[in-house]
């Protein structure tokens, strides 16, 4: 279980997930072992930052910052 901040679409579908290549993924959100290969952090701000890199780099579209503990709960 992880603790802290992830990306997630608006429509709360799919995660954002980092591949070992470094490569921007989507993911369904479907059970607690799609959340889990999620990309999180343990803080807001590092969170906001990041996201902005990725936006900046086209990389991602909209998606919102969301604690992922609301995940687990909703699981």
């Amino acid at each position: 279980m992880q603790f802290g901040y992830v990306l997630y679409d608006p429509k709360r579908s799919k995660l954002l997930v980092l591949t070992k290549h470094n490569e921007v993924e989507y993911i369904p959100s479907t059970n607690r072992e799609d959340i889990n290969k999620a990309f999180c952090l343990r803080d807001m701000s590092s969170m906001k930052s990041l996201y902005i890199k990725l936006k900046e780099k086209k990389l991602v579209d909209k998606l919102d910052i969301v604690n992922i503990q609301e995940l687990y709960r909703s699981k």
